[in-house]
């Protein structure tokens, strides 16, 4: 009997290969990205503490501590792990999105940046960003309806693209849904925007639903009920 083929993030030549990503085919994507989740990030407010749940190699946690935000990186795989410690001299740690090992409010933000992607249980996952998360969550998702996501499901389905074998890609009215389900007890305030439409529209970032890149910002009104 075959073996089911491991998800990229556990096999060891994908892994290695994955920070080249954003310094070559990925580098547009990843600068317009960031300018997002900046703009979102101060929508939130003053953040001092941020956990970045499926931080992979730490391209993002090294970010936002460029930011001067003090971080720390969690992820499932202990090869993505292994590649973030030699880039990065942060804190790492190994987990489960689906059960965080820290305590309540330890943060005043947990990032979830397109890792949502792969999580078995997405609305628990943001149930329990919310539980260690103080002031909001900050989350990057790739687009369902964008044009590079339709190429992606594309290649899946002819055997190509390992990266998104095993991929749910969600909307913004998924996004909605599951934050009603994950925090249907909790008051908060929701931003959100897209970004990398393709070069010949000229445009940077924009509330039509279309870019590959959707970026959603959850900022808690108040405790009650956490």
């Amino acid at each position: 009997m075959m073996q089911p083929e491991l998800p990229w993030y556990l096999q060891e030549d994908i892994v290695k290969s994955y920070e080249s990503w954003y310094e070559g085919k990925g580098k547009r994507a990843d600068i317009l990205e960031k300018h997002l989740l900046k703009e979102l990030l101060n929508h939130i407010g003053n953040v001092s503490s941020l956990l970045e749940v499926g931080a992979g190699t730490a391209h993002f946690t090294r970010w936002f501590e460029s930011l001067g935000v003090r971080c720390i990186g969690l992820d499932f795989s202990p090869l993505m792990l292994r590649e973030a410690r030699k880039i990065w001299k942060g804190q790492l740690v190994r987990g489960d999105a689906h059960n965080l090992p820290f305590r309540d409010k330890t943060f005043d933000l947990v990032a979830l940046i397109t890792c949502m992607e792969y999580m078995p249980n997405p609305a628990y996952v943001l149930k329990e960003a919310g539980r260690v998360a103080r002031q909001g969550i900050l989350w990057g998702i790739l687009n369902k309806w964008s044009l590079p996501t339709i190429r992606r499901r594309l290649q899946v389905m002819v055997g190509r693209n390992p990266f998104y074998r095993n991929a749910r890609f969600y909307s913004i009215l998924d996004a909605k849904r599951l934050l009603r389900e994950a925090f249907d007890r909790i008051s908060y305030r929701m931003m959100w925007s897209t970004t990398v439409y393709p070069r010949m529209l000229l445009v940077r970032r924009s509330k039509l639903p279309f870019g590959a890149f959707l970026g959603v910002a959850l900022r808690f009104n108040s405790l009650v009920g956490r």
